[in-house]
């Protein structure tokens, strides 16, 4: 195998662990300081190639890296120590392994005496890890280190995920004599087979009233993706990462998919005899037809069929497929089809402006959500925590640029801070939104400090309606006693201050505008309580 050519000498094992980091291109470790992981620590404050962000909870510190990792598909590192911290880091290695980021954890563990006898914050870790992670291994003897670090960044990389290694105490200061491993080359994406790209021009030609449903896979190919939906006057409805894919007034953007996504997009979805998926596993059953042909396009052969039988499977990069499509596909009259499109988006359109343009107190989320989309930067990151906001954002907000972050499958609440904080960490240059409910953010709020530490900017805009609302609205709908869904709160804004940011306090539609500019404009991290109703989600039920 080919290695690095470095210096032979010995090094301790926690300083080869972080020349290995930086050989590829490791810039940031999000962690928290414990007993069994400061000779890591000590090892990264000794040199300039990676700095290390001290968070307070070692869940932020994993959602941190899950949010980095999804916004740049580079490698990303998080660290805690034994026992509780490894266990608080697993609640955050979840988002990564539901959404396939490429994370490496490192775990400190107790000294390798110690192991089976009992002694405090001694867990199994690899039986903690393993659930979500696609290689966990503990690291016995330093000697092993080069190896299994290698094993873990590769399979982290090359198949999406979280993979881990345990340290115990005492290895960390053993010698490595090893060389660093260079980073893996990168892999040409398989040919597509001509077979099913037959079939698939087939079905596309056959089509009276083609549909394509787009995820964040078709990120890099928007071009394309748009010049197809014109050649096969497809409507396109995306998932909420893709938000930004498709400009919101396209003419054949319906908007997203599923209860937090548009209504014409189920309706159209259930009219149409193709539906194209492309970068994307998103199915959500209860709003798209029983049985509909689906081509299906992913550069991943495990995604294809996943959620849903397909006619046609292309596994390829897909600039390189969606372009071969339009070489191919000749061009048909769909004239009504595009009529039905047209009325449909029409009538959408003026729904969701209705809804924005409500008055009422507390206020409407659609009012907020409106608000914010005339304020925030058209390049703006944007992260959602789960709950009710993430609904009624997909359903009112109409993208630009905005890159939309959200914890996809694993929906843990608390996302949305720390992925801001992520956002700006590696995009400094652009604004950075937290969006978050009043439930989600106090799961990580005290994080907060974390962003004031580091001269983060970032906006937090709570939804302060009192309750987990989406669990309520549910609750009420099925006869159930809602009561454990309510919430008491702290003032919100009283406490960005005390954190040494700023806070604002929103109630009346007529301040929510300009607060959100101040708040956006400022040098400082913000936070911004906006008091609002609870209604519910069209379509909510247990």
């Amino acid at each position: 195998m080919t290695v690095v050519m470095t210096e032979t000498r010995s090094k301790t094992a926690a300083r080869y662990l972080v020349e290995q980091l930086a050989a590829w291109g490791c810039r940031t470790v999000y962690g928290v300081a414990g007993d069994d992981n400061l000779h890591l620590l000590d090892a990264l404050e000794k040199q300039d190639a990676i700095q290390y962000i001290a968070c307070r909870l070692e869940t932020t510190a994993a959602l941190m890296a899950s949010a980095e990792a999804k916004m740049t598909g580079r490698l990303a590192v998080c660290t805690a120590t034994a026992g509780p911290g490894a266990a608080l880091l697993v609640a955050g290695l979840g988002d990564a392994a539901m959404d396939r980021a490429p994370v490496l954890a490192i775990t400190g563990q107790v000294e390798r005496k110690k192991i089976g006898t009992g002694e405090k914050q001694a867990v199994d870790q690899q039986l903690l890890v393993q659930p979500l992670a696609r290689y966990t291994a503990m690291t016995a003897d330093a000697d092993a280190l080069p190896e299994q670090l290698n094993r873990a960044m590769r399979t982290a990389l090359e198949e999406g995920g979280v993979a881990h290694l345990s340290v115990p105490k005492d290895v960390w200061t053993q010698p490595v004599d090893a060389q660093v491993f260079p980073p893996t080359p990168k892999r040409k994406p398989p040919r597509p087979a001509e077979e099913e790209m037959e079939k698939a021009i087939r079905a596309m030609e056959g089509a009276k009233r083609p549909i394509i449903l787009a995820g964040r896979g078709t990120e890099e190919s928007r071009e394309a993706l748009l010049a197809l939906a014109e050649r096969l006057t497809a409507p396109i409805t995306v998932t909420m990462p893709a938000r930004p894919v498709v400009p919101a007034d396209h003419p054949l953007f319906l908007g997203g998919l599923g209860q937090a996504g548009s209504e014409i997009s189920s309706d159209l979805l259930r009219e149409s005899d193709l539906c194209l998926i492309l970068g994307s596993t998103w199915w959500p059953e209860d709003f798209v037809p029983k049985e509909i042909p689906v081509i299906q396009a992913d550069i991943s052969p495990g995604q294809i069929g996943l959620h849903m039988p397909v006619i046609a499977g292309i596994v390829g990069e897909l600039g390189e497929v969606l372009k071969e499509w339009l070489a191919r596909l000749r061009p048909a009259d769909r004239s009504e089809w595009r009529s039905r499109i047209d009325g449909a988006r029409t009538r959408w359109k003026e729904q969701i402006e209705k809804e924005a343009r409500q008055i009422q107190t507390p206020l409407a989320p659609q009012q907020v959500i409106a608000a914010l989309g005339r304020a925030v930067d058209d390049e703006a990151l944007i992260a959602l925590d789960t709950g009710d906001h993430a609904l009624w954002f997909n359903r009112i907000f109409q993208p630009k640029k905005q890159e939309i972050l959200l914890s996809g499958r694993w929906r843990t609440l608390g996302f949305g801070l720390p992925a801001a904080m992520a956002a700006k960490r590696v995009y400094g240059h652009r604004q950075a939104v937290a969006l978050v409910g009043d439930g989600g953010f106090v799961t990580t709020m005290a994080d907060l400090i974390t962003a004031v530490r580091y001269g983060w900017p970032i906006t937090v805009i709570v939804m302060n309606n009192g309750s987990f609302a989406m669990e309520k609205n549910r609750m009420e709908t099925a006869g159930l006693d809602p009561a454990a869904a309510e919430l008491i709160n702290p003032d919100f804004a009283a406490l960005a201050e005390a954190f040494g940011g700023e806070g604002y306090f929103v109630e009346h539609a007529d301040q929510l505008e300009e607060t959100f500019r101040r708040a956006l404009s400022s040098n400082r991290p913000s936070v911004v309580d906006v008091r609002i109703g609870s209604p519910r989600v069209p379509h909510t039920r247990l």
